[in-house]
């Protein structure tokens, strides 16, 4: 199957000339998100009567039937700090003792969704001295039982048990080693009664990876609890339908995030391996979604392995992508052309050009998304020059970054104005700006021709933002040209047009007499920044590898004021050059 994608996206990529448009879906879901939620919340009403506690009843299980392998590593740091009697996440540290659940009812709700969803076992499975690790899991997790196994709004949200479930279920050997047989009884209660109420709340999970966490739990519960047929042909119908909708042809999720690739990956291995497990028939779509994912995850990375910060993914995907791409055992080649997900690469020599040519996703999914359409990062061999800034955390030390990192301004394209080319709603979600691009990718005599015309700015100011990218065969001259043009230019009169190309903290710029910028990277390499009749400036930006981690860089901005009389064209070069 890898084989046939190859081909397939090897012929894509090479053909003189392709063209393609996408659409945001931009459909309104009011009236059914009003129903389902009032829906959710009369079922979560009857949740809370005694008499649910009998729905929860049934058949005690008295083993698991297996424990799949997690393919994504956890961290060793944070497990250790557990062992050392504190619970880290994102600068947030709670200490550990007999009361730690009823303490985390105070702390955030991320942190309270970090411990209640037990994706901690992750880290826990990764300390040098596992039978410690095992005694502070079981010691925890029976903390939890006299906390958690009755329904509860926010513990038993259909996500956070979903995960808990995954995580219980991967991560087995952890907590089920006890030679307490009332306590290994209890985990195994546990887990049946949450999963009775995820089999009649799987409908509340949010559109995207909370759907596929829901079905996989659903289908490893099957798989591994005695009797649990019926949990297995329901969670596997809701994930081939899910992953259906959410893989695009060309193997990019929907919500156009490289990391929620890699989080499908990771549960698709999880159900793959189950089946294997148990001596299961595994449906052949299962491989196939895996092979489609792979080649996507790499055309997001560059020669370094760290993603371009593109859909809201950070540079270092924070989640195991070798050892999952590893695991995956999907063989594809990146993706030049992902027309479907609206990302285009070019690799030329050791140097990679990736663009975003994609609307943003549906709303929805696009709590993470970037208002970036039109822009690129450029890497030479190893070293990254060109860059977008970078998803940033509300709880890092700069909060004010997470929306700000989320602006045009913030990547490397052109910005009209001070509006973003989307709005960043208050919700979190992208709302109203560009609903479609055109991209024509075409292959000539010295290299590869990308031109991306997107409309976030023709509603506020009739213009059209025309980008054009040559990469040469060698990839050392990247040739751009941004234009601004359209019907009713005058409504653009006044406004301050400016060129961002954000660098790499690893790149020093330097000014020359002439007006041209050199950069020259760690690795001695320099390029050469030069644009047509305007001037370029060195100004601060910042950059985030991790999302709590801001660093200091700089970026190169040309600015011009529109006259709303003629178009606005601006070409540009960079070059490397031999020194």
């Amino acid at each position: 199957m890898s084989a046939a994608i190859d081909k397939i996206a090897g012929f894509v990529s090479a053909a003189p000339l392709s063209r393609s448009t996408l659409r945001r879906d931009t459909s309104g879901h009011i009236i059914s998100g009003v129903a389902k939620a009032a829906s959710k919340a009369l079922r979560e009403w009857g949740y809370g009567l005694g008499l649910y506690e009998f729905r929860l009843k049934g058949r005690y299980p008295l083993q698991l039937l297996g424990s799949p392998d997690d393919p994504a590593p956890g961290n060793a740091t944070l497990g250790s700090a557990i062992l050392g009697g504190d619970m880290l996440f994102e600068g947030e540290q709670h200490p550990l003792h007999e009361g730690f659940w009823n303490d985390v009812a105070g702390a955030t709700p991320e942190f309270r969704h970090y411990a209640h969803s037990f994706h901690w076992l992750q880290d826990l499975a990764h300390v040098g001295d596992q039978l410690k690790a095992r005694d502070a899991a079981e010691t925890i997790l029976g903390w939890w039982l006299a906390h958690g196994t009755n329904w509860h709004p926010e513990v038993w949200q259909c996500e956070t048990l979903a995960r808990r479930f995954i995580n219980w279920s991967a991560h087995a050997p952890l907590i089920l080693s006890s030679d307490d047989s009332v306590y290994r009884s209890g985990v195994l209660t546990a887990m049946a009664r949450q999963l009775r109420h995820l089999s009649r709340c799987n409908q509340d999970a949010a559109e995207g990876l909370p759907q596929i966490y829901a079905a996989t739990a659903l289908t490893l519960g099957g798989l591994l609890l005695p009797g649990g047929a019926g949990w297995q042909l329901r969670g596997l119908r809701m994930l081939e339908k899910t992953t259906k909708s959410f893989v695009l042809p060309d193997g990019g999720p929907a919500s156009r995030n490289a990391a929620d690739a890699i989080r499908t990956m990771q549960m698709l291995i999880l159900v793959r391996n189950t089946f294997i497990d148990v001596n299961a028939d595994l449906p052949p779509w299962v491989q196939v979604t895996l092979d489609k994912l792979a080649p996507f995850v790499r055309t997001m990375r560059h020669g370094d392995g760290s993603f371009a910060h593109v859909g809201g993914v950070s540079a270092e995907g924070g989640h195991g992508t070798d050892a999952i791409l590893a695991a995956s055992e999907a063989k594809g080649k990146a993706t030049e052309n992902a027309a479907h997900s609206g990302i285009q690469r070019a690799v030329a020599g050791a140097n990679c050009l990736i663009i975003d040519a994609g609307t943003p996703p549906a709303r929805a999914l696009s709590g993470k998304a970037v208002a970036a359409t039109g822009a690129f990062e450029f890497s030479v061999g190893q070293e990254r020059l060109i860059v977008n800034m970078g998803p940033a955390s509300a709880r890092g030390p700069m909060a004010e970054l997470a929306i700000m990192a989320r602006s045009t301004a913030a990547n490397s394209t052109l910005v009209d104005g001070d509006p973003n080319s989307n709005q960043i709603r208050d919700d979190g979600f992208v709302g109203t700006g560009g609903s479609e691009t055109q991209t024509t990718r075409e292959v000539i005599d010295d290299g590869v021709s990308i031109k991306v015309i997107h409309n976030g700015y023709e509603k506020r100011f009739g213009v059209l933002h025309e980008r054009t990218l040559l990469l040469s065969g060698d990839g050392k001259k990247l040739k751009g040209s941004d234009r601004l043009s359209g019907r009713k230019l005058k409504k653009l009169a006044g406004q301050s047009v400016t060129l961002r190309f954000h660098l790499h903290p690893g790149v020093q710029a330097f000014k020359a007499p002439d007006g041209r910028i050199s950069l020259e990277t760690r690795g001695g390499k320099t390029w050469i920044f030069d644009i047509d009749d305007e001037n370029a400036e060195i100004e601060d930006s910042l950059y985030l590898a991790q999302p709590d981690t801001p660093v200091a860089s700089k970026q190169i901005t040309v600015s011009v004021n529109a006259d709303g009389a003629a178009p606005i064209k601006l070409n540009w070069t960079l070059s490397e050059i031999s020194v």
